[in-house]
């Protein structure tokens, strides 16, 4: 961008915040990067006018949600800021054979709140990431987000049947699914783009196509009630086994979420729940059960302690601690402290950002074939990093939330190459280097870990095609260009 662009006078018309004031679009959970300036555009036509004038005066944009990131993608020192805060239209619902609807939702609506006035109509939008209560509908869409009840119901890309998008030269256009979204494979992420469809890429996008004016959402019928449990393990490897267990008989429980919470993250919760009572130095195995007409819930417990008992022998003292929500209040407190754990994470690594340390997180994903493998792997890996580490995540897909706390620079950087060793190693089993977070701006070097050069080539040329001027959240996905 020219030094000589006054931005004030460009986008005069859409008050822009300038310098102090766009203080709080600074930082995402990992980034802090200043704008140049920050646009809040009311309407899709103010919106598109905007890209338009970047295109024209060849001004770089980063579109930002409510800044929920774990990876930079919506910050930026090299572009201005376009936030969707105020793009927070809901269509009405539009019933579809008397079972599925589809509702039309602008970008900036909060997940939780779309989510509750379906779920008040009679449907269920399942994509239900940890920060569904922050995170903006278009955030979720843009790294095509996931959530503990993906183990059923697959990720935001199974529930988009269209998108409304404005690419980086400010054309709009309509891109409609021409399959059936909900028959897609439910396989979490690779890195990069998707490229099986022309609306496949701008799910996972990160921002770097253009923005998503609106989306088509497929809204199935609410699911049936759900019971939560915790069981907990002595050691983390009866615990792997036991879901591997439970994993092979999911549809026989209706089972919504699988789940693992290691010795820290177990502890996180401990620390933090008000009404559950969690024991110490355990590990934890999270499930969501749905009600069936096939199963009752004395043959839920009595399958649970079979396969608890093919893992433990003599641990019926451990297993009749288990905690089961007996209400909606413990449903809430069972997804709060569950919730707590990232919280819990990125307060710890935000401190210890004063001493040259932070968090370095993996977002990998391997076959849950292979997951004890890739567990013993990784913590045999682990014994030459003396920091803090907490594993909790989505055990059914494969895909655990590794979570490095180192509290200086040396311990960051042996955390960032065990970090890429494990990515590499999930790679080699089948699985993913990002299955659900994005690369955005920290991760950059994990798409030449997944793909080819030639397949990478693929990725940019659709880049090129949607932003020829390389305008749209520079650096996200695949650095400097």
């Amino acid at each position: 961008m020219s030094q000589n662009l006054d931005i004030s006078q460009l986008f005069s018309n859409f008050q822009p915040l300038i310098n102090q004031d766009t203080e709080a679009y600074h930082e995402d959970i990992v980034l802090k990067l200043k704008p140049f300036a920050v646009l809040r555009p009311k309407s899709i036509t103010e919106l598109q006018e905007i890209i338009k004038i970047c295109f024209t005066n060849n001004i770089c944009f980063t579109p930002c949600g409510n800044q929920t990131s774990v990876t930079g993608a919506s910050v930026s020192d090299k572009s201005i800021i376009i936030s969707t805060e105020k793009l927070k239209v809901i269509g009405e619902i539009e019933t579809k054979n008397n079972e599925y609807a589809n509702i039309i939702v602008e970008p900036g609506i909060i997940l939780s709140d779309l989510q509750n006035h379906v779920e008040s109509k009679g449907f269920y939008y399942p994509p239900d990431p940890t920060s569904r209560e922050e995170v903006f509908l278009g955030g979720t869409i843009a790294t095509n987000a996931t959530g503990e009840n993906s183990y059923h119901y697959g990720s935001t890309r199974n529930y988009i049947t269209a998108l409304e998008v404005i690419d980086a030269q400010g054309n709009y256009k309509l891109i409609q699914r021409k399959s059936n979204p909900l028959k897609l494979s439910k396989n979490k992420n690779l890195a990069g783009f998707h490229l099986d469809e022309e609306i496949d890429p701008w799910i996972g996008s990160e921002g770097t196509l253009g923005i998503i004016c609106k989306a088509h959402l497929l809204l199935i019928p609410k699911p049936k009630p759900f019971q939560s449990f915790f069981l907990f393990f002595p050691n983390e490897k009866s615990a792997l086994l036991f879901s591997a267990q439970i994993h092979s008989i999911r549809k026989q429980l209706s089972l919504r979420c699988l789940e693992y919470m290691d010795k820290k993250a177990s502890e996180y919760m401990r620390l933090k729940s008000k009404r559950l009572s969690i024991p110490n130095d355990i590990y934890t195995i999270y499930l969501k059960i749905e009600e069936s007409s096939s199963i009752d819930q004395d043959s839920i417990f009595e399958i649970l302690y079979e396969k608890y008992s093919q893992v433990l022998n003599n641990y019926d003292d451990l297993f009749d601690k288990a905690l089961i929500a007996q209400d909606y209040n413990e449903l809430l407190e069972f997804r709060r402290i569950r919730h707590h754990i990232p919280a819990t994470i990125n307060e710890i690594s935000s401190q210890n950002k004063k001493s040259g340390g932070g968090k370095v997180s993996s977002d990998w994903w391997v076959p849950n074939c292979r997951i004890i493998e890739m567990f013993a792997y990784l913590r045999q890996l682990q014994t030459d990093i003396d920091c803090d580490c907490a594993i909790f995540g989505h055990i059914g897909n494969g895909h655990p939330h590794v979570n490095m706390m180192p509290t200086n620079q040396k311990q960051k950087e042996l955390s960032l190459q065990f970090t890429k060793k494990c990515i590499t190693k999930a790679i080699s089993f089948g699985g993913g280097a990002c299955g659900e977070h994005g690369l955005g701006k920290i991760k950059t070097w994990a798409l030449d870990l997944q793909w080819t050069k030639k397949e990478i080539q693929k990725m940019k040329d659709v880049k090129k095609k949607w932003d020829p001027k390389q305008l749209a959240s520079p650096e996200n996905i695949f650095g400097e260009l």
